[in-house]
């Protein structure tokens, strides 16, 4: 996992992400939490970077908050944990 997502990653669609069997995460750059997020709350053609903009972090409320598509890892094939 990628802390910092590229500007392709971050045109890339909620629709986009369900296609390519990635899941939605954010991080904050304040405090550094990583969560995954539901994407069947947000519409298809809603972009990483839009979403990003509209959120912020229920931890420590700021709105530094990063939405990036996540890959399983390819050597175990398990997704990245959630980190607080």
């Amino acid at each position: 996992m990628t802390a910092q997502a590229s500007d392709a990653e971050q045109d890339l669609t909620i629709g986009t992400l369900e296609e390519s069997d990635r899941r939605l995460g954010i991080i904050c750059g304040h405090c550094s939490r990583f969560r995954y997020l539901k994407s069947a709350r947000y519409a298809a053609d809603l972009t990483l970077s839009a979403l990003g903009a509209s959120l912020t972090c229920s931890r420590c409320g700021s709105d530094d908050v990063q939405a990036i598509a996540i890959s399983r890892d390819p050597e175990n094939g398990y997704w990245p944990a959630e980190r607080s």
